[in-house]
């Protein structure tokens, strides 16, 4: 029996790594250096968050299971307005940030199993993560609380309401004017007229105010529970994940350089 032929034979790639083991190590020093160095260079992103909160949370009322899972639904729609128009508009006005600056920065997210959501912004500074953050949650509030406690069918109600109690009046006048010595016909329709002009009203009457009971508090759907008052730095994130890209690159060029000298030798 030849010694060693049942031996497998030994891998170029292991052979050539374990002979040149300073070649690999000193290309994953040097490329791992250079990706610290980059993340040390890169400009950091600074990200800071405001909590809102859905409604009015009382423990002790009857309903408050049934309350906080329905907010939190409500919770998931209304971190959406992160994105509306009148929010970016209020943002513009007040940081002189444009919408289409505004929109990569900022980000919303409900908070889980919670009546709540968090508004993220971020920036190149802390200050400046700090007050977009706390800016669109203001403009989140606003926005919200106006545009649900608006009710275009009670304003039309009531604009109806109007033009009915105009013609309410004007039959009244017209029975006045013709008096108990009018003709019985025209008498007759006449308070046909009144009849149908009050009934009008009545049933406008009874609608709007149910549409104003309808109508979400002009306070109160969503409120401020924390607002942001620190901003946390990717810096220290970005520069580990940078040096260890580096070092897997600096692994594996390094590998192949071994190879290619162990090769040539």
């Amino acid at each position: 029996m030849v010694d060693g032929i049942f031996e497998p034979p030994e891998s170029l790639l292991l052979s050539a790594i374990a002979n040149n083991k300073r070649i690999v190590a000193l290309f994953a020093v040097l490329l791992a250096l250079l990706g610290v160095g980059f993340g040390l260079l890169r400009q950091p992103t600074y990200t800071a968050s405001a909590t809102l909160q859905v409604g009015q949370v009382n423990p002790n009322s009857p309903g408050f299971l049934g309350y906080v899972q329905s907010a939190s639904s409500l919770a998931t729609a209304f971190s959406r307005s992160i994105a509306a128009a009148p929010v970016l508009a209020a943002i513009d006005r007040k940081l002189d940030v444009a919408a289409g600056e505004a929109t990569p920065r900022l980000s919303a997210e409900p908070i889980p199993l919670a009546p709540a959501f968090r508004v993220i912004g971020t920036g190149p500074s802390d200050s400046s993560a700090i007050r977009l953050a706390n800016t669109a949650a203001g403009a989140i509030i606003v926005y919200e609380n106006r545009s649900n406690s608006s009710n275009p069918q009670a304003r039309s109600l009531l604009g109806d309401y109007r033009l009915a109690s105009l013609e309410l009046r004007r039959t009244e006048a017209k029975l006045a004017a013709l008096g108990t010595s009018a003709d019985a016909d025209a008498l007759a329709e006449a308070e046909a007229e009144r009849a149908a002009a009050r009934v009008k009203v009545k049933g406008i009457d009874t609608a709007y105010i149910a549409a104003v009971a309808s109508q979400a508090p002009r306070e109160g759907l969503v409120s401020l529970v924390a607002g942001a008052t620190s901003a946390s730095s990717d810096r220290k994130s970005k520069i580990e994940l940078y040096g260890f890209l580096g070092l897997l690159a600096g692994l594996v060029v390094g590998c192949a350089a071994a190879v290619l000298r162990e090769r040539r030798l």
